[in-house]
């Protein structure tokens, strides 16, 4: 790793304690660069260098001298919860300097946690501004994690009004925005009022080929040829790292795609050692989704391969990832959910599938995406050299793919807030919260949006956003003022999306709350809600069956609007969920996905709560607001009404708690009076989960003689037999 140098001399106490916990002696380019151009100072800060450039630390040394020298709070935010966990971890090391850290990524409505530093995701530190105005005032540093998402259809209005927010303010907190591939960077950093800082320095070099007719063409022109031992890139080219050493990361674009490659080359390959094997035991007694989908996964990690999508829980994909970062799976197959996630290097990159579908035409990947899957080639302290090699199809030629991909810039990052979704949903938030209760105050905003740098904002565009909110009572305006409604007011602190009000009320009528599917189908109705996939193909058997359990859901429903269908779909599926329908029947009925299923039922039940919280403002019964609240419970536990308060109870899941009801024990005043003898005989219900009970419930001096109990559980039979 050339191009190290010492810690400067001129680095503060704090920076120096901080590497010193760390166990830095020497900094990369990128580190060196930012401490020239004054993180430590608070100055803002683009830092677009590559994935593994040291971009961590930077962003540390940031929050670290901010907390020291200013107070106030430093938050740092990311895209999606996945990487706001592992950033957590990463930044707890900041406890060692005496700052209290903590992760928040729940409940919109929830306040700031009690602490210095907070790991979250842009939509939460939205909602917490809208809710908690003050906090603006305590942000001292702000560190944006993947700014490139700023272009981001889904998540990059929300970003942008966020951080626009925070720079019109008289006193702009420190921004320090990081990415890895950021083409028009001086354009960022402009908006920004930042610094860049910008390298190409990589801790382990990338080297970048296409693959066809069994030749690595690389864009200086020489070639090399790769041994054919299969007849299958992919699976030859996996092969060729495993032989020298190393693991690949194959990439395609379909969840289904990868699971077949990755059988395939489980059985071409033909690897398996104690070490995979362990990890194909530990996959297989999850205890999560389908048990097909679980013994397919550990049978194939068994043999040291394995896919990794969305689709899969977290707990299966966080297991995946771990094998791979020890060095144990030899080979994982992975949609580009990957690259835009956690941290995973490996030697070798194969990109598989560089065409998608969209809008039933095949197009490319954008150059962007492809730097992002490429950038993921080289593990730092392992490898000397990362590779990544692009597989080129049918009369694509090396030479085209080189051009296009490998010396190709990414597309320039453009704001995505001219919509009127978004708009609407930023302006709200701004009135809803204090941050602006003038049209000019608004107008003073939207100036610091990318989007105004970029193109300059439409007056029409935004007297239409307001009108919306006027004409749906969201807003008021007089003359020049404009404020939030209470209703207003509540639906930006819900963090939905206002066009749900106007969405409800033209259904509030035929909606029979008291009838679960059709109440679950309001729920899909909302914009904010993660539908399911539905094929043309499917649309028969969910029309007949949503009509079989509800007649009168025709009343509600367009039988040829394919997003109806699958709004009615993605009801039929929470319907089964909240009665307590396994995972695997779920699979089998449906073909979801049990990380499918998990998103849906994560925003459902947000849904569920907030439309509960202004039911009867959007015109609905009165009774609604009863039916949405225990509907939301329901939801997020997976049970009947009757199971509500025993999965309540801390380690009680929704099987174990039908367990307990069946065996009796309908409540917690059932419990409370139960004989750990008599729960220990229920089938089903080990004593891990009675200790649960018990200390729940107050009984620790019974809980206390279970542990020896509830860890010989976990190790099995032989535990039993110990002294």
């Amino acid at each position: 790793m050339d191009g190290l140098e010492p810690i400067p001399e001129t680095a503060t106490w704090v920076t120096q304690r901080l590497a010193e916990v760390l166990g830095y002696t020497r900094l990369f380019p990128p580190q060196r660069q930012a401490l020239e151009a004054g993180v430590e100072r608070g100055e803002s800060l683009l830092v677009a260098a590559p994935t593994g450039a040291g971009k961590s630390f930077i962003a540390l040394v940031a929050c670290a001298n901010a907390l020291a020298t200013r107070g106030g709070r430093a938050f740092y935010v990311a895209p999606l919860r996945s990487i706001a966990q592992e950033k957590y971890a990463e930044f707890r090391v900041l406890e060692k300097l005496g700052f209290k850290v903590r992760v928040s990524i729940g409940d919109y409505t929830e306040g700031p946690p009690d602490a210095d530093v907070i790991v979250s995701t842009y939509e939460k530190l939205d909602a917490m501004l809208r809710s908690h105005p003050g906090l603006t005032d305590e942000i001292t540093v702000l560190v944006v994690d993947e700014i490139h998402m700023v272009g981001s259809p889904d998540r990059g209005p929300a970003l942008e009004g966020l951080i626009a927010r925070l720079l019109s303010t008289s006193s702009p907190p420190q921004i320090v925005a990081l990415s890895a591939t950021i083409p028009n960077a001086e354009e960022i950093a402009e908006w920004l009022s930042a610094r860049l800082v910008k390298s190409g320095w990589r801790p382990v070099p990338l080297r970048e080929a296409v693959f066809k007719d069994y030749r690595l063409h690389y864009p200086d022109g020489s070639e090399r040829s790769v041994r054919r031992l299969t007849g299958l890139p992919d699976v030859d080219l996996a092969w060729e790292t495993i032989e020298g050493g190393g693991q690949a990361l194959v990439f395609t674009q379909s969840r289904r795609r990868a699971a077949s490659l990755a059988k395939r080359a489980a059985d071409r390959l033909g690897l398996s050692d104690a070490e995979c094997r362990e990890v194909g035991r530990e996959l297989g007694r999850g205890g999560w989704g389908p048990a097909s989908l679980r013994e397919e996964l550990a049978k194939l990690a068994s043999r040291c391969v394995a896919y990794h999508h969305a689709g899969l829980p977290m707990q299966a994909r966080t297991t995946v990832e771990d094998a791979f970062r020890r060095g144990v799976l030899k080979v994982v197959y992975s949609t580009p959910t990957l690259a835009a996630g956690v941290n995973l290097p490996a030697r070798r990159v194969i990109v598989d599938d560089y065409y998608r579908y969209s809008g039933g035409v095949k197009v490319p990947i954008g150059v962007g995406e492809y730097k992002q899957l490429a950038g993921r080639a080289g593990r730092p302290g392992y490898d000397v050299e990362g590779e990544a090699v692009i597989v080129a199809h049918g009369y694509d030629s090396p030479r085209e793919l080189i051009d296009y991909y490998i010396l190709g810039e990414p597309e320039p990052v453009e704001s995505r807030l001219g919509g009127l979704r978004g708009l609407r949903h930023m302006i709200l938030g701004l009135t809803a919260s204090g941050a602006a209760n003038s049209i000019e105050g608004v107008s003073r905003v939207l100036k610091a949006t990318l989007y105004n740098v970029q193109r300059s904002l439409s007056r029409r565009l935004v007297e239409r956003a307001v009108k919306d909110l006027r004409e749906w009572g969201l807003v008021e305006v007089n003359g020049k003022s404009i404020t939030a409604t209470p209703l207003g007011v509540e639906v930006a602190r819900l963090y939905l999306d206002p066009e749900n009000v106007p969405i409800v009320r033209s259904v509030a009528s035929k909606v029979r709350v008291e009838d679960e599917l059709s109440l679950l189908y309001l729920v899909t109705l909302s914009p904010d809600m993660t539908l399911l996939p539905s094929p043309p193909r499917e649309a028969r058997k969910v029309l007949e069956e949503a009509y079989r359990r509800s007649p009168h859901i025709t009343e509600l429903v367009d039988p040829y609007d394919e997003e109806d269908v699958r709004r009615l779909k993605t009801a039929l599926v929470l319907f089964s969920w909240v009665n307590e329908d396994s995972d695997d029947e779920i699979y089998e009925a449906w073909g979801v996905a049990p990380g499918d299923l998990a998103a849906a039922v994560d925003t459902a039940e947000w849904i569920a709560s907030s439309l509960s919280r202004i039911a009867v403002e959007l015109g609905l019964p009165e009774d609604a607001r009863g039916l949405l609240r225990v509907m939301a419970l329901r939801i997020k536990y997976g049970v009947r009404e009757e199971l509500l308060q025993l999965v309540q109870i801390p380690g009680v899941g929704r099987v174990k708690a039908r367990l307990l009801y069946n065996a009796g024990y309908r409540s917690l005043h059932d419990l409370a009076s139960a004989k750990v003898q008599d729960l220990l005989r229920i089938k089903g219900v080990g004593p891990a989960t009675v200790k649960n009970i018990m200390e729940a419930l107050g009984r620790s001096g019974e809980a206390s003689h279970l542990d020896r109990l509830a860890d010989a559980e976990k190790k099995g039979l032989a535990a039993f037999m110990e002294d």
